[in-house]
Order: C-alpha cells, then sequence, then structure tokens
C-alpha cells in the first residue's frame, strides 16, 4: 500500500536545494522552539548527505501561545527572504533564540548586510503577519499540531526525530523514484 501523502503548498516558500529534487521535504517550524533548533541539525546534515536529491522547504508554524516571541521571529524571516538572505536570518536566530525581540532581529539583519531600511520597515510593517497566519492554517488543514513538522514527499514526520529516522525515511522515497523512473 502507498503510504498517505498530504500536499503541502511549496510555491514562493524558502527552500533549500534544487527545485526538481526527488525529495521535497516541507518543514513547519517555529524559531522559538527548541526542538526546531536541534531538528535543524538534523535537516541540513540530510540535505548534505544526499544533496542534490534532497530540497528542504520552509514553513511557519509559530506556537505562539508558549513561544511569544516566534511570530515576529517568523515576519523577520520574510522580511529577509525578500532580500535573498532567508537561511542566513534562519541559522542565526536559531543560534540564539534567547534574542528574538524586534531590536535583536534588526541587529541581526544588520550584522547579514541587508538594506537595514527596507528590512525595518518591513517588519515594522507587519506585511508577513496574514502569511504566517495562513502557513498556521495551512499545517493545522495537513495535520500539524506541534513543532517541528515534516512532510517527506508528502508523507508526516512529526517531531524532532533522530537523524536515522529521516535518512531512511529519505532513501525510501528515492528508492521510489528511481524504481518508477527505471520502469519501462
Amino acid at each position: 500500500l502507498e503510504p498517505l501523502r498530504t500536499n503541502v503548498e511549496v510555491a514562493g516558500e524558502p527552500s533549500n536545494g534544487p527545485a526538481r529534487a526527488a525529495v521535497t521535504i516541507v518543514e513547519f517550524s517555529d524559531f522559538q522552539c527548541p526542538y526546531c533548533k536541534n531538528f535543524t541539525d538534523t535537516l541540513y546534515r540530510v540535505l548534505k548527505d544526499f544533496s542534490p536529491d534532497v530540497r528542504l522547504v520552509f514553513r511557519q508554524m509559530p506556537l505562539s501561545e508558549i513561544h511569544p516571541l516566534a511570530e515576529k521571529a517568523g515576519e523577520a524571516s520574510l522580511c529577509a527572504h525578500e532580500q535573498g538572505k532567508f537561511w542566513e536570518l534562519h541559522d542565526l536566530m536559531f543560534k540564539d533564540q534567547a534574542s528574538l525581540k524586534v531590536e535583536d532581529l534588526k541587529a541581526k539583519a544588520s550584522g547579514l548586510g541587508l538594506d537595514t531600511a527596507a528590512f525595518n520597515a518591513c517588519l515594522d510593517s507587519g506585511k508577513y503577519a496574514q502569511k504566517i497566519r495562513q502557513d498556521i492554517r495551512d499545517g493545522a488543514l495537513a495535520g500539524v499540531t506541534g513543532t517541528p513538522a515534516a512532510f517527506i514527499n508528502g508523507r508526516f514526520f512529526g517531531g524532532a526525530r533522530p537523524y536515522d529516522d529521516l535518512a531512511a525515511l529519505v532513501r525510501e522515497e528515492l528508492q521510489k523514484k528511481s524504481a518508477k523512473s527505471s520502469k519501462p
């Protein structure tokens, strides 16, 4: 039997890896979540070990009730994405989760060499607040109830599980793609 798959939108979302990769991992994450921070290392290792066959797509899922700074951090990441620096700010925010107040986010952006006037205006305007809410709705509709959560070619993968669990699922998906492409 084919496993249950959920179609999660990826168009226009921040991504790392080739658009035509055989395996797409869509992660729903929260910049203030310690489990998400740990899972980031696992995801980066998978990207490295399975390059160029894996693509990582980031979707926002701030759990604002327990992580009050996560939503604004998500907005900041999308403001950085406008300037092509999503992953750089992503990494800085996860590296220092204790510093996610608006002034901290602006300082991080400045340190990355972003156009600070444009970044600050973007962040102060709440330009991406609606986008964050849409990601939360999309995640909820896909069955996400906590973070981190991921979909590997549409297959749900919940929690900050170990590298071996994720790598096994990626290998399985790569084998399926390979088997399909080798059929006459």
